[in-house]
């Protein structure tokens, strides 16, 4: 009877660890699993980038603001944050609307962009070349607008 007892044991614990009833230690599980995520190499975007824009303003309609200018202008950048001005300039050359301060942040896959303005508008968008960005502007206050804007470095 003894021998039956520790065969029968025997085959109860083979079948607790085949069931898979053991435990394991998880964060080792994660951690083994993750795979390692290389060095992000930040684009220097520091510069002028200009360029043109669509969209829409409520009360006005669609536009293509034919003619008119926009320049982007980075003046400082550490690791993936950068500041400067946004100004725009008429097709006869003349600057209007003012120089708005901006910052914005270059997202961890080192193409996606997000600009706040001063005076309150966003922009949104990517590096979709090398020396070329689109932005997507959005501005809720009254009459709210969105516009897209094509820019590439000078």
């Amino acid at each position: 009877m003894r021998i039956e007892s520790i065969v029968s044991a025997g085959i109860l614990i083979l079948a607790v660890l085949a069931c898979g009833c053991t435990t394991t230690n998880a964060q080792n599980t994660v951690a083994a699993a993750t795979p390692d995520i290389p060095n992000l190499v930040v684009p220097n975007i520091i510069g002028n980038w200009t360029g043109t824009m669509k969209g829409y303003d409520y009360g006005t309609g669609f536009s293509d603001y034919a003619g008119y200018t926009m320049t982007l202008a980075v003046i400082e950048q550490q690791d993936r944050v950068f500041s400067g001005e946004v100004s725009f300039t008429a097709p006869n050359g003349t600057p209007v609307w003012g120089v708005t301060p901006f910052a914005g942040v270059i997202g961890r896959d080192g193409r996606e962009i997000t600009i706040i303005e001063n005076e309150g508008g966003y922009s949104f968008g990517s590096l979709v070349a090398p020396g070329e960005m689109e932005l997507i502007y959005a501005d809720g206050r009254e009459p709210f607008s969105i516009a897209i804007d094509s820019l590439k470095k000078n």
